[in-house]
């Protein structure tokens, strides 16, 4: 299941941009194992066709500014598994102060849709803009708690939480299933001492 798919009633552009650069950019661990380095233009690649324009209009030099990105970005979620939205929020206007979001109806594939960045944006000012302003938009309906990091020690992958109560605490069920079974197994061994 991708990203995209999981999101369900939150499915936002901006929301998807910003979860898949800081997992695609920024990742150290996933899934109990170290990751390797990425090669930053095929991620930042991938994460932009979300929107195909976009992606053909990447160049090597705007994979500098997308990592930085996903860098700020995964201090938001990092903040906000914390449950610190204050400071979540005090980065978040920066972004936005940075690169303002100009919401703006463009037709795409025949159907018109509400874009939040300029029309003549780059691309990574046009990121900054949707990504920001979506995770901004969680934040003042009340809704950052899902904005998630992996509760996984050995897990750095953020996510959405689009779960009907909000409880989600891990990126998948693989390392929901490891944290479990790695409890059983302490209780288990501290049961027969």
């Amino acid at each position: 299941m991708t990203d995209q798919e999981q999101f369900g009633s939150y499915e936002d552009s901006g929301l998807v941009v910003a979860v898949d650069l800081v997992n695609g950019l920024t990742l150290r661990h996933a899934f109990g194992r170290p990751v390797p380095p990425t090669e930053p233009f095929s991620a930042v690649k991938r994460v932009l066709e979300i929107d195909p324009a976009s992606a053909a209009q990447l160049r090597d030099r705007d994979v500098p500014g997308f990592i930085t990105l996903a860098t700020q970005l995964r201090e938001v979620f990092r903040n906000l598994h914390h449950r610190n939205i204050d400071a979540a929020a005090s980065r978040l206007n920066e972004l936005l102060a940075a690169h303002t979001a100009h919401p703006h109806l463009a037709k795409d594939d025949g159907r018109w849709h509400v874009h939040h960045h300029p029309i003549d944006a780059g691309l990574v000012p046009m990121a900054t803009a949707v990504s920001a302003e979506a995770m901004a938009r969680m934040i003042g309906a009340g809704e950052g708690n899902r904005l998630g990091t992996c509760d996984s020690d050995d897990c750095d992958r953020v996510f959405l939480d689009g779960s009907k109560n909000g409880s989600r605490r891990f990126c998948s069920t693989t390392c929901q299933n490891r944290v479990k079974a790695a409890a059983f197994r302490r209780r288990q061994a501290t049961s027969h001492v």
